[in-house]
């Protein structure tokens, strides 16, 4: 295996610690201190937002100066850094005022910025590092380890949290924070020492008028990032949620919450290592890719009505995990075969903007139903809103086969 892939994979794998300690316990600090669900929702948008006026921009600069590494660098460090700022902050409230829930939401917002707009350049290092016959496992594993990644924070960080210990001065679900940062920091260490792969500079000059044109009238490509959009938004919305749901709905502990977190994301790991398996299989990757998105709106269905057995809860999210795998994985590899080669960072900009963002769309419609539905009590504000999860799936997947559409006019 090439060493450049080797250490891709390591900061897929190191970044999850990161991530899944702001989405796991983040919301649960949120919630159990008195805040509104509305506060992850809105801040998930203005990050979504700012992503899609900044990324297009960075992402053709990384394509001029053939530059990946640096950028995903200084996101990362900035990412550590509001993981701490945000962890005293924490340690320090037991109720919020509106000035500290607007502080505590500008890192947030930060960090999702800074984390999503890493995997503009990371993404777009795949068509660097692969070929065709091998992408979409490379990317399959990549995002599996990822998973992976996610499910031992969980296993680690969770029964620490869990216990009196005090670590400069943090304990219980602040302290998650802190160490998902530092092990991030430590875990990634081998990727920021590589050079980046050379590539060929592309010195056209970027304009967003010039960009947002030549998506539309790349018309396999603009239904493609449709599509995608929508069910990712749809997925990625779901997962804001899913602690608070499960918590909330189910009746689980902390400890509970972390096992259902850990099973879902083990058999990310699972869907991930069978993206290509399943590709190979159906003789294409998209055919590949919607079977996978259909079967994500099934679990939406299942986490919608199923009934307050512990048991269909971790199967549910086992379902929901497998489905994740497959579908990220393989669009991943399927956009990065469709778009312009040496523009990889610079289309895999909107990519990313909906692939790891929870767009505007998903949390602002969740918050929609979840308020539209209060006379009926909580237990059916929450089903109601994962339910209606499944019309945006079904819409993304109206737009991915209407992209198919032009791979047939143009052959």
């Amino acid at each position: 295996m090439k060493k450049t892939i080797r250490l891709w994979y390591l900061y897929d794998f190191a970044n999850s610690f990161a991530s899944i300690v702001l989405i796991f316990y983040y919301p649960l600090m949120l919630t159990e201190r008195g805040a509104s669900d509305a506060w992850i929702g809105v801040s998930a948008s203005i990050a979504t937002g700012l992503l899609m006026l900044f990324l297009p921009y960075f992402g053709s600069w990384s394509d001029r100066t053939g530059q990946r590494i640096c950028f995903i660098k200084i996101a990362s460090m900035v990412m550590v850094a509001s993981l701490f700022v945000m962890a005293f902050m924490m340690q320090g409230i037991n109720s919020f005022s509106v000035l500290a829930l607007c502080v505590l939401s500008f890192f947030y917002i930060l960090f999702q910025v800074c984390f999503q707009g890493s995997y503009v350049f990371y993404s777009a290092m795949l068509r660097q590092i692969t070929t065709t016959d091998n992408n979409a496992k490379v990317s399959g594993i990549g995002l599996g380890l990822g998973q992976l990644g996610n499910a031992v924070a969980l296993a680690v960080i969770g029964p620490i949290i869990g216990t009196p210990l005090i670590i400069a001065g943090l304990n219980g679900k602040p302290l998650s924070l802190l160490l998902g940062g530092v092990l991030f920091a430590f875990i990634s260490i081998p990727f920021f020492l590589q050079k980046d792969t050379k590539s060929t500079p592309n010195e056209t000059h970027f304009l967003y008028k010039k960009f947002f044109r030549k998506i539309y009238n790349e018309k396999r490509i603009f239904y493609f990032i449709l599509g995608y959009a929508l069910l990712s938004d749809a997925i990625l919305t779901f997962q804001l949620y899913v602690a608070i749901y499960i918590k909330r709905i189910f009746f689980f502990s902390d400890q509970l919450v972390t096992y259902a977190g850990i099973t879902g994301l083990a058999f990310g790991l699972v869907g991930g290592f069978m993206a290509n398996k399943l590709a190979i299989k159906l003789k294409d990757k998209e055919k590949a890719l919607w079977v996978s998105a259909i079967l994500y709106a099934f679990c939406f269905c299942l986490c919608a009505f199923i009934p307050r057995i512990s048991s269909l809860v971790f199967i549910s999210l086992a379902i929901c995990g497998l489905a994740y795998g497959l579908l990220f994985s393989l669009a991943r590899t399927v956009y990065s075969e469709i778009s312009p080669h040496n523009e990889q960072a610079e289309f895999f900009s909107i990519f990313t903007v909906f692939e790891r963002a929870a767009s505007i769309v998903g949390p602002l419609l969740w918050l929609l139903i979840f308020f539209s539905l209060r006379e009926f009590g909580e237990n059916i504000q929450y089903r109601g809103s994962v339910l209606f999860l499944i019309i945006i799936c079904l819409v993304g997947l109206y737009f991915l086969k209407k992209s198919r559409k032009y791979l047939i006019i143009a052959k």
